[in-house]
């Protein structure tokens, strides 16, 4: 059966996510989901910030987090689109993505 990640493959598109959280986080709550692309941490939110991504105290416990966010950079490392949501909660589909490419 394809999965969604296939599909991104199939297009030559590599995905990497990006997250506040620790390593630590990262291994003990995110790698058990399934992911099967680099997930990088990013606590101090340095590359986050970067990409103008910094959602000020938007998870419940207070802390800041990243915005959802989809950014496609073409082959030769320019910007092509950066794809923002408004709530924390929302997250682009792989469907409208794909659409997209």
């Amino acid at each position: 059966m394809q999965t969604e990640i296939d599909k991104f493959e199939e297009r030559g598109v590599a995905l990497i996510g990006i997250s506040t959280s620790t390593v630590g986080e990262i291994k003990d709550k995110m790698l058990p989901k399934g992911f099967t692309f680099p997930l990088l941490a990013d606590p101090e939110l340095e590359a986050i910030d970067a990409y103008g991504l910094r959602h000020v105290a938007g998870y419940p416990t207070g802390g800041d987090i990243a915005r959802p966010a989809v950014i496609i950079v073409d082959e030769e490392g320019f910007i092509r689109e950066k794809i923002l949501t408004e709530n924390w909660r929302v997250r682009p589909t792989a469907e409208g993505l794909l659409s997209r490419l």
